[in-house]
């Protein structure tokens, strides 16, 4: 069951009311959550059909530019490139989800790193400490940051990737989760 803060929010960006920066962050929620997802279909769905009985009551048809909104708002889903690895972690920081690119890129399953955290896991003896850091401290301070760090895969390879982390916030002020999203880089210098 969905609490009051993602029905509303669920509702908001059904109706196409939020800001860019909201719509972003709820559409990474959108990733990982399908009740979520479910819901905001259902209400661009109620809506549309609201709008288009409304439409057909008083003998007016909807305009096309009303019926492709409507539509891209039923069919979308967030759109990222299959180069994108994202992972979610709750409020403690410990791994609840993981895409398959993320488990590709790293090499470790969810199974593996459900319930635990990932620096230990994934950073290694050439890992810049600084880098580490800093990206703990903007998680502590419930900041976003993007950092490029080395990693090291399940087998022990060492990998540079390009790393967004985005704390979602409820309404007050409190951490539901921490989503970040990855890409792989081949050259350091590309970040």
């Amino acid at each position: 069951m969905l609490n009051e803060f993602l029905q509303n929010q669920a509702a908001l960006y059904a109706a196409g009311t939020m800001t860019a920066k909201e719509r972003e962050q709820f559409e990474l929620v959108l990733e990982f959550h399908q009740e979520l997802r479910e819901c905001v279909t259902g209400l661009a769905e109620v809506g549309a059909a609201v709008m288009l009985a409304t439409q057909s009551s008083t003998g007016a048809l909807p305009s096309p530019g009303i019926k492709s909104r409507l539509a891209r708002l039923i069919t979308k889903r967030p759109q990222h490139s299959a180069q994108d690895a994202m992972v979610m972690s709750g409020p403690d920081g410990l791994v609840q989800w993981i895409n398959p690119a993320f488990s590709t890129m790293c090499g470790y399953t969810l199974e593996e790193l459900r319930g635990r955290k990932l620096g230990p896991i994934l950073q290694g003896v050439k890992t810049d400490p600084e880098v580490a850091a800093r990206m703990r401290r903007a998680v502590s301070e419930l900041r976003e940051c993007r950092e490029t760090i080395l990693n090291y895969h399940k087998s022990g390879s060492p990998y540079w990737v390009d790393v967004a982390i985005t704390p979602i916030l409820d309404d007050a002020g409190e951490l539901l989760w921490l989503v970040a999203r990855e890409r792989e880089l081949t050259d350091p210098a590309v970040a």
